[in-house]
């Protein structure tokens, strides 16, 4: 068949079918799109360089609103990608990713260039570009994939992780400039949050801490119910003292118990920030971070002794040390457990889909002794957000004889 007998609409019809049994899920939009910011972010994206421009779909997630997928299409698989990736008039990559950078100024985008008129020859690359990134970086395999899977690759791409801990950061800078105005302690403020995400477990508190006028009574409310989830997991009774003395003053803070709105617009600002990052992003020493963030800013983490080992250092020594699926690890001075973390994020990836492993790692083999009661507290805390061995988390000094025992 001569190149003038190329029927691009067979490219088309290949994607649409792929994507049509995934339509519960998705908006799937042809050559336009109902969406106003979409609409807007497109008005002058012709492949001409004047006027409006349309890729062959738009995908949107229904739960999922902030990320996108453009594909274009073309027949023939000599036009499937340009060496410049200059021409998107005439190429399908290079025409995906013209609509990816002016999407690009406000959503995370996946562009996809398809050429080839039957599945045989068919030819797929997959790009990412996220919000107010210039660059797209090539992503996924050459093969269309089920829609839950560019959305698991997107969420798990160590561009998105990226994205979404500079995001971290800089809320963390925004909170502690908050805590630092109500005049809660450095120290304090982690102790705060680690209680607020375990409370923020119980489905009863999240549904209901809004509901509470009095300061003093949400205040007690989040301690209680923190010690509660706690309590609930099977904590040791001495343990359980430690972390209820840590949570005591939330309770009489003057900030946090007596001033109308202040501890619940805190409460608000943590599950919307922080939970969420927790959700997407398992097995980070969340809690250590930001206690790192608070001390770097009071000027005050040399002052009160305490280092705490940055994520990408406890990352590459788990990864050094060849900690598998049958490791025990233990950490003498576990600070707010950053070792211990990244150790069973690699040992619960090494067990797979074995439960029956998973829970035996989480309860038997990561193991830590931290002597700080509010750091203790921490670590606790951190595991519980992890769902994982708080029960092997002694609270003591390293080298007394029984905590040795207790370890062997």
């Amino acid at each position: 068949m001569s190149k003038l007998g190329k029927n691009e609409s067979k490219t088309e019809i290949i994607a649409r079918d792929h994507f049509r049994k995934y339509f519960d899920d998705i908006v799937f939009e042809e050559k336009k799109s109902d969406n106003p910011r979409i609409a807007k972010l497109l008005s002058a994206a012709s492949k001409s360089g004047a006027g409006q421009g349309y890729p062959e779909f738009i995908i949107q997630y229904k739960n999922n609103p902030d990320l996108l997928i453009v594909i274009e299409c073309k027949a023939d698989i000599i036009k499937h990608e340009s060496k410049g990736h200059n021409q998107p008039k005439d190429y399908a990559v290079d025409g995906a990713l013209l609509y990816s950078s002016y999407l690009a100024r406000e959503f995370d985008v996946i562009s996809i260039g398809i050429s080839g008129e039957n599945e045989r020859e068919l030819k797929v690359s997959h790009f990412l570009q996220l919000k107010g990134n210039k660059r797209a970086i090539e992503k996924f395999s050459s093969k269309l994939l089920p829609v839950g899977d560019y959305l698991s690759g997107y969420i798990k791409s160590p561009e998105k992780f990226r994205q979404d801990y500079d995001k971290l950061l800089s809320f963390s800078k925004e909170l502690n400039d908050k805590l630092h105005g109500y005049k809660i302690l450095e120290s304090d403020r982690s102790v705060l949050i680690g209680c607020i995400l375990i409370a923020l477990e119980n489905s009863a508190f999240l549904k209901s801490y809004k509901d509470y006028s009095r300061a003093e009574d949400l205040a007690k409310f989040l301690a209680d119910t923190a010690e509660l989830q706690f309590k609930n997991s099977g904590i040791q009774e001495q343990k359980l003292k430690v972390v209820k003395s840590s949570f005591e003053f939330i309770k009489t803070d003057r900030s946090l118990s007596t001033v109308s709105g202040v501890l619940r617009e805190i409460i608000t600002d943590i599950n919307d920030n922080i939970n969420s990052f927790i959700r997407t992003h398992k097995y980070f020493d969340v809690l250590g971070q930001l206690y790192i963030e608070f001390l770097r800013y009071a000027n005050s983490d040399k002052g009160l002794g305490i280092v705490l080992t940055p994520p990408h250092i406890t990352e590459f020594m788990a990864e050094l040390a060849e900690v598998n699926k049958n490791s025990v690890v233990y950490d003498n001075c576990a600070g707010t457990g950053g070792f211990l973390i990244s150790a069973m994020k690699l040992m619960i990836e090494d067990a797979k889909d074995d439960q029956e492993k998973i829970n035996n790692i989480k309860q038997h083999q990561i193991v830590g002794t931290e002597y700080q009661s509010k750091i203790f507290t921490l670590t606790c805390s951190n595991m519980f957000i992890h769902q994982d061995g708080k029960t092997s988390i002694l609270n003591g000094d390293c080298f007394d004889p029984e905590i040795i025992k207790k370890v062997k």
